[in-house]
């Protein structure tokens, strides 16, 4: 009973974050692979979205889900959705989400690899602009 009652529940979160996700999510194409949490993703197309203090992210047409907690940015104003990636030598970052339309702006919060990273080298900011989210 007990593992029907956490199935079920289970299910019911996905269903809300799916919810929220088709409502104030961006959609974008990524052109190279980049780092968002513990994960390393390869390039592709990303739905991208904000729930309370994280940022979420899921694969276009996939099913896993990587989040990361983020503090409130400045808005970055204008009518596009940007995702914002920080470079540093090869390897890159998830760092900052604007949507317009709900006026959210987050920024992640940097791994210790990627604090290495500033600290060593020159940072490269790449934002790519982004769609709302169909459905």
């Amino acid at each position: 009973m007990r593992n029907k009652l956490l199935l079920a529940a289970c299910c019911l979160f996905g269903m809300v974050v799916s919810t929220h996700a088709q409502a104030g999510g961006v959609r974008v194409r990524v052109p190279f692979q980049f780092e968002f949490g513990s994960k390393v993703l390869p390039a592709g197309e990303y739905l991208v979205w904000s729930e309370h203090s994280l940022i979420l992210l899921r694969a276009a047409g996939g099913k896993e889900l990587v989040m990361v907690q983020a503090n409130h940015a400045d808005p970055e104003g204008g009518k596009t959705a940007r995702v914002v990636f920080h470079c540093y030598e090869r390897r890159c970052y998830l760092s900052k989400f604007w949507n317009p339309e709900t006026e959210i702006a987050r920024e992640a919060a940097k791994s210790k690899a990627e604090s290495e990273l500033a600290r060593r080298g020159e940072m490269q900011v790449f934002a790519l602009l982004g769609e709302p989210s169909a459905k």
